[in-house]
């Protein structure tokens, strides 16, 4: 299969995206993400591992990791990574290297055009040192792209840009900032002038700040002793969560930060006018840089058609406030502006591929009569305000505007013939028309082509809040000019519209072997969200931006605010964290060492809905029928169907050692006793018909597995010398389970009719945690290879080790993983370094989309899922404290289940 390869070599990310057949789509680099970081760790043999797995190790040896060599790019002096120099080209070519290994094994074979894209403000020296780096890379022939080139060409794919139409990029990344003003001939870009930049200005800055932030926040409480490990580590991880917070507010108005060092453990509140001030004095070199670009253009600000954003940083809301406020022009956003360079780099291969025109499937924006001959006269905040008063200022200004046309615009004046809103209701207009009426966003086709369907409306919401039920990837339309797959408008909508009338997201790259999902995107199982937010009411704190001015909601000015009990997913896009309040602060070590010291006795819970099942232990609940109707008429509410939980209490003894079953009703503090329950009954596990429960029992230094009815009677063992969870087949005719064979744990399945036992597993190396998919073909389990646990699926009727791998060594180490009820999707526990030991992930079957999902400083591990799919248990706490909390996959509705002082754990809900 012949294609053409894009790659965008960031300061702190690169991308890479394909072209086939006129089709381009975005490469998944990463486990977790598309992208991947644009890091090098040097291993003690002098072995490299480059970006996540990089970053993982870094964690804990800083000193042997490179970053930011982008920026050092023809500097002659050194960068020493873990002893050893290193020329920044040298280090550009390990990473360019792993992406065309990753991309080649991908796609079955090499590619046939290359185009590596680099910043435009690149003199000659820096530019031969990139071809030095392609050149050790044995990279063979590339083609050489400037990154605003790369972005025009993207954004021109998808929207019709007229031949001898003048656009601006504006490309803020990582680690640098570009703008450069270009006009279309052809079937490409000429630059006019000479690009501008702030070459050490970028999105790192922009983390440091808020690093810096919250050190100044916590002020003497986070004197920590540079030369421990643990404080390394735990400095690391709170740098990393600095950075989602940053990401976090282009989409919500506020946040919280966990911190979790060395006996420290609190939270710090960030809000978005505090982050817009601390990067406005940054923003304004780039606005000075713009207007240098102009300048040297000769092409005023009324001459462009639209400024187009690229890179990552460019969704703060406030780049667009202030653009749309100095130059009052459009200004049009990707919604995936970090791959936005590798997709446009991938365009340019096309010449050399094939594939037809890359611009014959773009839309053209309609064009209203004007007296001036230009487009027609829009909304558009007039020059004072925010402007006049500074760019240092201008943060201010913006986050503090009243929703609404700034004072002197005509009111809902529509951008590019967008109609008026009726009523003057202040309303965000999308690009090129979609004109929303009385205040609703109302559903139509791109540019006015086409009839619409459905309910979804023509913004849609804005990026990173658009309701889906799957996660198709993303991709810009075929070249060929056919007809779109899937049920869009030809053409697709544009970027930044919104979800079109099939709820699919706008602007998508079709899923194939390689292809990314979007980053962020929720899995295919998960809570019902029924369409896309239609609220037109901005955010507090975020004026929306109208008129020739104008971004769309869907850009980031004037999002509409979803309530947090029914935002949709995707949540921001980071390895998947969800907004959600954290929970209770760790306990300090002291007082964990004490409660250890006095020991405990365990039990476990049942958590009960067995409205079905007769009351015949003496005092076992079951649902209530007022129970049953609350969650029939809310459904939010929190599931009461069954659940099984292990329970601390007072004792001498070690709890796995000392342990019963208890039952009680997610909202309801009884807990009672499971008849027949006693010491060291450890992991419950329901069989499907929830007629019995599976047991592993602990005495000493022996375990066993029990079946017990669900009311307490019959129980009888039915495995010896077997431990671990325990899990039934579909029919609930056999169990999977951890055996020793030869004094080496294996997975076994017993015949709970004949009692025979297979054993499936014959290799030493280190596995643990077997479960039985829903349909009872396959059984998850996870395996330590290469000295990371990874979750692997292996064929019961043709166990051939290790199986089908799910999770690989760059998602890091995975385990507890348990089927989704529909078998689509896995949550595990994702263990960390230093002071936050785990957290619950989630990740598609077919390994596709690996996400966090919680992200609590304490401990979070052993999840279940409720039996309809769209909620989850777990526990959070040191082992010596556990609670369960249950809560929505997107990371609403969080419950704490166990009352102050209480000790629970390995819940067990499907």
């Amino acid at each position: 299969m012949q294609y053409g390869l894009g790659i965008d070599l960031g300061t702190t990310q690169t991308a890479a995206a394909v072209q086939v057949d006129g089709r381009v789509e975005v490469v998944r680099l990463g486990g977790r993400r598309a992208e991947i970081p644009s890091l090098v760790f040097v291993k003690s043999d002098g072995g490299l591992l480059i970006g996540e797995a990089a970053e993982r190790r870094g964690q804990a040896e800083p000193a042997r990791l490179a970053r930011e060599f982008k920026r050092r790019m023809g500097d002659p002096v050194p960068i020493l990574v873990g002893g050893t120099p290193f020329s920044a080209h040298a280090l550009t070519a390990k990473l360019l290297r792993h992406v065309l290994d990753t991309v080649a094994g991908l796609q079955d074979g090499p590619p046939a055009a290359i185009t590596v894209t680099h910043p435009a403000n690149w003199g000659p020296y820096k530019r031969e040192q990139l071809d030095q780096a392609i050149k050790l890379a044995d990279a063979g022939p590339v083609q050489l792209r400037s990154e605003p080139e790369a972005a025009a060409l993207q954004h021109a794919t998808a929207r019709r840009i007229a031949s001898g139409e003048t656009v601006a990029v504006y490309d803020l990344g990582g680690g640098t900032f570009d703008v450069a003003v270009l006009r279309r001939e052809g079937d490409g870009f000429v630059l006019l002038g000479e690009p501008e930049g702030v070459e050490q200005l970028g999105g790192i800055d922009f983390d440091e700040a808020v690093f810096g932030h919250v050190l100044e926040v916590l002020g003497d409480k986070a004197q920590l002793d540079p030369g421990d490990p643990e404080a390394v580590s735990a400095l690391a991880r709170l740098r990393r969560d600095c950075v989602e917070a940053k990401e976090s507010l282009s989409f919500d108005t506020e946040t919280m930060i966990p911190v979790a060092l060395p006996g420290l453990h609190t939270r710090v509140r960030l809000n978005r006018s505090e982050l817009e001030s601390m990067i406005a004095p940054s923003l304004a070199d780039t606005i000075s840089a713009t207007q240098r670009a102009l300048r040297a253009a000769g092409v005023a600000p009324d001459q462009l058609s639209a400024f187009l954003l690229a890179g990552g940083s460019s969704r703060i809301p406030l780049v667009a406030q202030l653009l749309s406020t100095e130059f009052q022009r459009p200004v049009v956003a990707d919604p995936h502006p970090e791959h936005s360079i590798a997709m446009g780099a991938a365009v340019a291969t096309a010449v050399t591929v094939g594939g037809g025109s890359p611009f014959s499937a773009a839309v053209p924006p309609p064009r209203p009569a004007d007296p001036t001959g230009g487009y027609s006269p829009v909304a558009a905040p007039q020059r004072g305000g925010a402007a006049a008063a500074g760019m240092a200022g201008a943060a201010a200004a913006a986050s503090s505007a009243a929703p609404g046309p700034t004072s002197g615009s005509p009111a809902g004046s529509p951008a590019y013939g967008g109609g008026t809103p009726a009523g003057g209701q202040p309303i965000s207009s999308p690009p090129y028309g979609g004109a929303p009426v009385g205040g609703t966003r109302v559903s139509g086709p791109p540019y006015g082509g086409g009839a619409p369907t459905g309910n979804s409306p023509a913004g849609g919401p804005p990026y990173g809040s658009s309701a889906q039920a799957s996660s198709p990837p993303i991709s810009s339309p075929p070249y060929g000019g056919g007809t779109p797959t899937g049920n869009s408008p030809a053409g697709g909508p544009p970027y930044g519209s919104g979800a079109p009338a099939n709820g699919a997201p706008g602007g998508t790259v079709a899923f194939s072997r390689g292809a990314a999902t979007v980053p962020g995107n929720a899995p295919t199982s998960g809570p019902a969200y029924q369409g896309a937010a239609t609220s037109t009411v901005p955010q507090a704190g975020a004026a929306p931006i109208s008129g020739a001015g104008a971004v769309d909601a869907a850009f980031g000015g004037g999002a509409p605010a979803v309530p947090q009990e029914s935002r949709p997913w995707p949540p921001p896009p980071l390895p998947g964290a969800p907004k959600r309040n954290l929970g209770k602060i760790l306990m300090v070590a002291a007082l964990v060492v004490a409660v250890l010291a006095g020991g405990t006795t365990a039990g476990l819970i049942l958590i009960n809905k067995n409205n079905k099942d007769k009351d015949t232990t003496g005092g076992a609940p079951t649902a209530t029928t007022a129970a049953v109707s609350q969650a029939a008429v809310d459904p939010l509410a929190v599931p009461t169907d069954t659940m099984l939980i292990r329970v601390d209490t007072p004792g001498s003894a070690f709890p796995d050692k000392n342990s019963k079953i208890y039952q009680f009703t997610p909202g309801e503090d009884t807990r009672t006793p499971l008849p027949g329950s006693g010491p060291g009954d450890v992991l419950p596990k329901w069989s499907h018909k929830r007629d019995q429960i599976a047991i592993t029992h602990v005495n000493g230094d022996h375990s066993s597995i029990d079946i017990v009815n669900a009311d307490g009677g019959d129980r009888h063992e039915v495995a010896d010398d077997a431990g671990g969870r325990v899990a039934w087949s579909a029919d609930d005719s056999k169990l999977a389970f951890m055996k020793k064979f030869d004094d080496v744990n294996q997975i076994a399945v017993l015949n709970l009719q004949t009692g025979d036992v297979k054993q499936l597993t014959f290799s030493k190396t280190l596995k643990d945690d077997a479960m039985w998919s829903p349909d009872g073909k396959s059984i998850l389990y996870w395996l330590n290879k290469g000295g990371t646990k990874q979750i692997y699926e292996l064929n019961v009727a043709n166990p051939k080790e290790p199986g089908r791998q799910v999770t690989g060594p760059d998602v890091g180490p995975a385990n507890d993983p348990v089927y989704s009820p529909d078998g689509s999707q896995v949550l595990f526990t994702r263990e960390l370094e230093g002071d936050n030991p785990s957290d619950i992930w989630q990740v598609g079957i077919d390994g596709s989309n690996p996400h966090r999902v919680t992200s609590n400083p304490a401990r979070e591990m052993d999840p279940t899922w409720s039996p309809d799919g769209k909620w989850f248990a777990f526990v959070r706490g040191d082992y010596a404290e556990p609670t369960v909390v249950v809560q929505r996959l997107d990371g609403t509705g969080e419950k704490v289940l166990t009352k102050n002082g209480a000790r629970e754990g390995h819940p067990c809900w499907f």
